[in-house]
């Protein structure tokens, strides 16, 4: 009955084995995790061994294995607006061009995202609401990954780029977008849609998001603001986890996800340095060691690629990667050029927006858990989110190293001159 501890210890070490690998490839170590869940699904440990597979990951067992998973999304989501860089969106003459970034590097693959789900549903997805399935589709091909380009960033030391910055900025503005486009889509997808339901549902929202700032968020700054030099101690740091958790049951209560109530739980708690501090110190290594590859793995026992053997399913999914590649690179560098960008660094802005990995996941689990998305559809656009998450790194590299090359050969050219 305590198979759980054993699934716990086989998802840990899968998702730390993998994530170094990916490192030690020249990967983010994201692309480690995403892949470790997938091969602990039916499609890589199922297919080598069905019967360990059954046991390991009983379908009994899978209620507690979704809700350990569900409380992963809702920190880490807690975890992620506490740590958005919000700053970067003050000023109209800064905005002009991470604007016009996120817009067309969301308008152009949501286009083609939708394109794609009006002439794929009738055969991927009949039984699924038209305008839910179709909807999300775009939203899938939109999505870009804030966390992921971070550490991408951060790894490749490109901190001080301006590119990179930009691309930061631009992907805060999509991310926030998709947000207020998924919670669309959850109202459509729940079978009862309306207009007099939907304005109720966005009107208690609206209610919950004016209490958390104008009451919640006043509440907290006076509170918090008393210890300003102070260590949050342990009793203000099970208070900040419960009005989480309350936060997020309350948006799902309403008929949203709960990663919106933690989303807005983090807006009201920012600006707040030394909880930050003491939230990464005390719990944000519990979260990603721990809950993070349970999410992964959760994500990736979901995957099936048993219908590989069709040609429909890699025609499919061939299909969204390149429009979903096209309409993100292409898009976000088309508005970069637009915005009288260099291309060197234009081409560095598409490829870190083209960039999804973890808010992928996220999107796509809530598609799975809204039956929105029928699991071969899932299956397509996880794989599609794990390539170009796997490219962009890659390509930042070749470009680094080309760029080098280039300002070598030019020193030399300089220099021969002189030597002469």
């Amino acid at each position: 009955m305590q198979i759980w501890l054993v699934q716990l210890s086989v998802i840990i070490l899968a998702a730390l084995v993998c994530g170094t690998l990916a490192v030690r490839l020249g990967q983010s170590r994201v692309v480690g995790e995403i892949a470790a869940g997938l091969m602990l699904g039916p499609s890589v440990l199922g297919a080598l061994n069905n019967d360990l597979y059954h046991s390991l990951f009983n379908p009994a067992t899978m209620p507690a294995l979704s809700q350990v998973g569900e409380l992963g999304l809702v920190l880490l989501m807690f975890q992620l607006g506490l740590h958005l860089d919000l700053k970067s969106l003050q000023g109209r003459s800064k905005m002009r061009a991470p604007l016009l970034v996120a817009l067309l590097g969301m308008l152009i693959p949501f286009a083609l995202g939708c394109a794609i789900g009006v002439v794929s549903r009738p055969s991927l997805a009949p039984q699924v609401a038209p305008m839910a399935y179709v909807l999300f589709c775009g939203l899938a091909l939109s999505i870009s990954a804030v966390p992921v380009m971070a550490r991408i960033v951060m790894d490749l030391r490109m901190t001080n780029s301006p590119a990179a910055t930009l691309a930061l900025a631009a992907a805060t503005v999509t991310d926030l977008l998709g947000w207020l486009i998924l919670a669309l889509i959850a109202v459509l997808a729940s079978g009862t849609f309306s207009i007099s339901h939907t304005l109720r549902d966005f009107g208690l929202l609206a209610l919950f998001v004016a209490a958390s700032l104008l009451i919640a968020r006043p509440l907290w700054r006076n509170y918090l603001g008393r210890r300003k030099d102070a260590t949050p101690s342990a009793v203000t740091l099970a208070c900040v986890i419960s009005y989480v958790l309350i936060s997020s049951w309350v948006t799902a209560a309403i008929g949203f996800h709960s990663a919106f109530g933690a989303l807005m739980a983090a807006l009201v708690l920012r600006g707040q340095p030394a909880l930050a501090a003491e939230w990464q110190r005390r719990v944000e290594g519990f979260v990603e060691l721990i809950l993070m590859p349970v999410f992964f793995a959760y994500t990736g026992i979901h995957v099936s690629l048993g219908s590989v053997q069709s040609p429909d399913f890699w025609r499919w999914f061939f299909l969204f990667l390149f429009a979903a590649v096209l309409g993100k690179f292409g898009g976000s560098y088309l508005a970069a050029r637009c915005s009288a960008i260099p291309h060197r660094d234009a081409r560095i802005i598409g490829a870190l927006m083209n960039t999804r990995g973890l808010m992928e996941l996220i999107v796509l689990t809530i598609g799975l858990q809204l039956n929105i998305l029928p699991v071969p559809v899932y299956s397509m656009l996880v794989l599609m989110a794990l390539a170009t998450t796997a490219m962009t790194v890659p390509l930042l590299r070749l470009w680094q190293r080309q760029e080098k090359a280039a300002a070598s050969e030019q020193k030399v050219d300089g220099a021969d001159p002189a030597l002469s």
